[in-house]
């Protein structure tokens, strides 16, 4: 790999931040960032960035100044090169603390990279985190576009943390390969939106430091986040320096698919070809285009001419070849194509199955119609509104579950998937008519004419419920290898807005997800247990309270008792007289950071002043979520549940 350098121009800062609170922020006229021209080691050591000008990180969330102190001083640094982004930060900091996702609680920081094509804001944006946990560096995508942790791997990142506690400071040194940051090339883009957040923790208290004012920097309120923009200044290398870039990752059959290729040369040549190579399961195709290049940045486009109009899955690789016909640079995509004339007729299709004999008699052929409905749905929505350059995985996975189905329906069958493994199905809202989707995990060996007990978990604030369906087959397995547990059917409704804490339609969505789930599978009413983690905790509590007889057992895992004060949701403890003849376990770390452990021990003293039987476990060291004890409640449940 080439070596990084850094540039003795360093970066430009040239318009001082605003402190006074009655005027409103502005971004200064131009922030720069210069390629580097000196070799970073990514150790934490900040050796090399010296001749690097220090950016202040010195704004309250709101735009205000916050005034440097041996507090809190927080100050960055920014290079790149044609293979990666580097920063570096330093923080005067007279105390540290690293709590479980310290990125987010303290001490640690958000480093976000904004599309700058809508201005300062925008939905396109990917957020890091970077800390410390225990005594282990820890990074994190936290956001992408919108979605909590997306899953994507990023173990490419390079990150060196080193506090030094004598000192009372602590250094952040990260480089991360643009792969990362797609479709973001220098080369190719030349502005981009940056902004670092630094958290402060002392004594449980927190303090924001921001390089560009963002309220809505770490909230599931909003899908946007702000950053300053920069503009990217490229020097003229002493080799060749290479990036490219596909225009989007999902295309319609009709749409262009563009390739740029940026190159960067230290002189004039000619020569020069860039080649690409498109396939598929159906097709294969290469071009090649002659190149000449001047001195400096030049700048590419090409026209992948593809064969046929195929939906799939396509891959696409790129090569620069020099005068000496040898490979200077290669790159690979993989893209998504939808057929807009074959999609048309999926819905045509279903038209024409409701029609039919079966939808109408069938209560569980019609019942799981909206399974399909809704992929074609997400389908379109992602064609249609998601970003040029969003993960194709869903889309491909959606496409093969609608053949898929509509397979299944074409044999007579169903359209729902078969047992053993997590599914996601759908049903039509009596709310609203709108499609609304949920999780479920059957047991391989399901029998229609057995009836299974019913667990329904609610997953927390941010995230959907696919992990915590996943999470509970999982649990599921352990037990029954341990003889703990019978089968039973898991149920993790998906909350609408992902924070909507399940008040209104989000609570009144789960009542209608249990009564859906029965009309699909032979469900053991007297024995539906009700299980609920962080947010999930206090729709747990809440419907349970809202809902006694419905329930067998009610868990309630690091759960609140009341909404944050932007909702307007019920106090629980106010309400725990109806807890009585509910089965409740109550489990909560005594070091949660998101959910105080007084949560559970305000609950705790009043259902003991109530007389209500109740099951606690305080795990002491545990943070948010940190323990496991799903043996203590599967004994628990065996014991309290009728024929099981």
């Amino acid at each position: 790999m080439k070596a990084n350098k850094i540039s003795t121009l360093g970066i430009i800062f040239s318009v001082a931040f605003l402190s006074i609170s009655l005027i409103p922020f502005q971004q200064p006229e131009e922030l720069k960032i210069f390629q580097a021209d000196k070799i970073i080691v990514v150790d934490g050591n900040l050796d090399e960035w010296s001749a690097v000008d220090e950016i202040p990180v010195n704004l309250s969330p709101d735009g205000k100044k916050i005034s440097p102190s041996s507090d809190i001083t927080v100050s960055a640094r920014f290079t790149f090169d044609a293979e990666k982004f580097y920063a570096a930060i330093k923080a005067i900091d007279d105390t540290f603390e690293f709590p479980n996702r310290s990125w987010r609680y303290g001490d640690g920081l958000y480093l976000t990279f904004v599309d700058p094509n809508g201005g300062e804001e925008s939905d396109r944006f990917y957020s890091f985190g970077f800390s410390i946990q225990g005594k282990k560096e820890t990074m994190v995508l936290v956001n992408r576009d919108g979605e909590y942790f997306p899953g994507t791997s990023i173990e490419g990142v390079q990150f060196k943390v080193i506090p030094d506690v004598s000192q009372k400071s602590i250094n952040y040194e990260i480089a991360i390969p643009w792969k990362y940051i797609t479709p973001f090339k220098p080369f190719i883009h030349e502005r981009w939106g940056i902004n670092l957040v630094y958290v402060d923790r002392d004594g449980g208290q927190r303090k924001i430091l921001q390089l560009y004012p963002d309220l809505n920097y770490d909230t599931e309120l909003s899908q946007r986040r702000k950053g300053a923009i920069f503009r990217f200044i490229n020097h003229i290398p002493e080799i060749h320096e290479i990036q490219a870039s596909l225009n989007a990752s999902h295309y319609y059959h009709d749409s262009e698919k563009i390739i740029t290729c940026a190159v960067n040369s230290p002189f004039q040549s000619s020569g020069w070809k860039i080649r690409y190579d498109m396939s598929s399961t159906k097709t294969n195709v290469f071009s090649v285009k002659d190149i000449s290049l001047k001195k400096g940045m030049n700048v590419f486009r090409v026209k992948v001419e593809d064969e046929g109009h195929s939906p799939g899955s396509y891959f696409l690789s790129v090569g620069v070849i020099n005068d000496k016909n040898s490979l200077k640079y290669s790159e690979d995509w993989e893209y998504f194509v939808i057929n807009r004339d074959e999609f048309e007729e999926f819905y045509l299709k279903l038209i024409e199955i409701k029609r039919e004999e079966p939808f109408l008699k069938d209560r569980v052929f019609k019942e799981s119609l909206p399974t399909l409905e809704i992929r074609l749905e997400w389908i379109k929505a992602f064609m249609e509104d998601s970003p040029p350059f969003a993960d194709i995985q869903s889309l491909s996975q959606w496409y093969q579950e609608v053949s898929s189905l509509f397979g299944r329906i074409k044999e007579g069958e169903s359209s729902l998937f078969p047992p053993g493994q997590v599914a996601r199905l759908a049903h039509r809202s009596e709310i609203d008519k709108t499609l609304q989707p949920y999780s479920v995990f059957v047991p391989e060996n399901y029998n229609k004419k057995t009836s299974y007990p019913l667990f329904v978990t609610l997953h927390g604030s941010g995230v959907d419920e696919r992990r915590a369906a996943f999470n509970m087959a999982v649990v599921h397995r352990i037990q029954r290898r341990k003889r703990r547990w019978v089968n039973f059917i898991i149920l993790a409704p998906k909350a609408r807005g992902l924070s909507d804490w399940y008040l209104g339609d989000s609570g009144r969505d789960v009542i209608e997800c249990i009564n859906h789930v029965m009309k699909l599978y032979n469900i053991d009413e007297k024995n539906i247990i009700l299980d609920g983690f962080s947010m999930g905790g206090y729709g747990a509590w809440r419907l349970g309270l809202l809902y006694p007889d419905l329930f067998r057992a009610v868990i309630i895992r690091s759960g609140a008792v009341s909404t944050p004060s932007y909702l307007k949701g019920e106090k629980i403890i106010e309400r725990l007289d109806r807890a009585k003849g509910l089965n409740l376990f109550i489990i909560h770390g005594d070091r949660d950071n998101a959910v105080p452990v007084e949560n559970a021990r305000r609950a705790v003293k009043r259902l003991k002043e109530l007389g209500i039987r109740f099951n606690y476990i305080e795990v002491k060291g545990a943070t948010h979520g940190g323990y496991n004890k799903w043996d203590n409640i599967f004994v628990w449940l065996r014991r309290i549940m009728s024929r099981y």
